[in-house]
């Protein structure tokens, strides 16, 4: 009796074994954050850097700051569960900037919704943007590239600046 509770208690262990080292897993990104890029104006497929950039979500509770002074050609920007609008301001900390305009805001209405991935990721919040409004002090324009933000790497937003040439 104690080898045959031995050899179901191994091909139990086995089968444990076997269904937790699926091939497939989860190895996506299990959240959908807009990715943010900045260009310039003149040349639309150039990236360009921020120097000295702090961004902070406006109404956030607790922690919002998802950049403190900081070089960056694009960050990601969370939208908030539980409500249908988040708000982010950009502050531009160059030395060289008139302080009346080192102010941006970036607005995102949207819907949200829950999308079961898989066993194996679970469930996740996907959002429909209905609104992209942004300020015009240091941005040119901006560019809504995708309504729907889901957990794809790919760029969501488009900010343009206006690039001084170097020459």
């Amino acid at each position: 009796m104690g080898k045959i509770l031995n050899i179901i208690g191994v091909i139990f262990l086995l089968g444990i074994g076997f269904v937790s080292c699926g091939d497939e897993g989860c190895m996506e990104n299990r959240s959908s954050i807009p990715l943010i890029a900045f260009y310039s104006d003149a040349d639309t497929t150039q990236r360009v850097s921020i120097d000295s950039l702090t961004v902070w979500g406006v109404g956030h509770v607790n922690d919002s700051l998802l950049l403190d002074t900081a070089s960056v050609n694009q960050f990601m920007a969370p939208l908030r569960d539980g409500t249908d609008t988040t708000k982010y301001v950009l502050r531009y900390d160059q030395e060289n900037l008139n302080p009346r305009y080192k102010f941006d805001t970036l607005t995102f209405v949207y819907r949200t919704y829950v999308k079961f991935e898989s066993a194996e990721c679970g469930a996740m919040f996907n959002y429909i943007i209905d609104d992209f409004k942004y300020t015009t002090y240091q941005l040119v324009s901006a560019t809504l590239l995708t309504k729907e933000i889901d957990n794809m790497n790919i760029e969501n937003v488009k900010l343009f600046y206006h690039v001084e040439d170097s020459e």
